[in-house]
């Protein structure tokens, strides 16, 4: 100590000790850690690869969900009528025909949310039946339109009806059960006809 005061004297017997805000830790310690580089490495890899793969499960077949069959129903759609002479329908924008059969000018017209009942015959172009109210005890269907509980072309169709009247509704397949079909009786992309009354 040099020549100086007794408070000299107690700065230098002072002992201050200093905590860091948070942890150091040198590189020994740090390797001790549970989660190693290599594991860290492994989920790195792992991660692209299962977002890949989750990612492609969800996705459909790019040639069946892909392919327009518009053209294809329109052609369709439009010989049946010429062969038939039929010439009260109605396209929509939509691709779908609309043929009225009986008309009621002073019935309501349903709109979106109304609940709707129908009797129906449902078939193929080449007249085979694959559904029926008749089939079901000749009991309506009943829902509620435009929510889409039935087919596309249902719902686009009965909204251009009026109630008591009968009508021919041809269905592209874009608007009725499409690439994949619906259970056994209806097949993959089946343009169909459903008379409603």
């Amino acid at each position: 100590m040099r020549g100086g005061s007794g408070l000299d004297a107690a700065k230098s017997n002072l002992k201050i000790k200093v905590r860091p805000s948070s942890p150091t830790f040198t590189k020994k310690q740090a390797m001790r850690k549970p989660f190693s580089a290599a594991v860290l490495r492994l989920l790195f890899l792992a991660l692209p690869a299962s977002v890949a793969l989750l990612t492609t499960a969800c996705m459909k077949d790019p040639e069946v969900v892909m392919k327009d069959y518009g053209p294809i129903d329109e052609a369709i759609i439009k010989k049946y009528l010429d062969d038939s002479k039929i010439t009260t329908a109605q396209r929509q924008p939509s691709g779908l025909y609309y043929v009225p059969v009986t008309t009621v000018p002073s019935g309501v017209k349903a709109s979106a949310g109304d609940s709707v009942s129908v009797l129906y015959t449902g078939r193929f172009m080449d007249g085979r039946v694959f559904d029926a109210s008749s089939l079901h005890g000749n009991k309506p269907i009943t829902f509620i339109l435009g929510r889409r509980q039935v087919i596309a072309g249902w719902d686009e169709g009965i909204a251009l009806m009026r109630k008591g009247e009968k009508a021919e509704l041809f269905i592209p397949s874009a608007l009725a059960y499409g690439p994949y079909g619906a259970g056994g009786s209806i097949p993959q992309t089946p343009y169909c006809v459903l008379r409603l009354s």
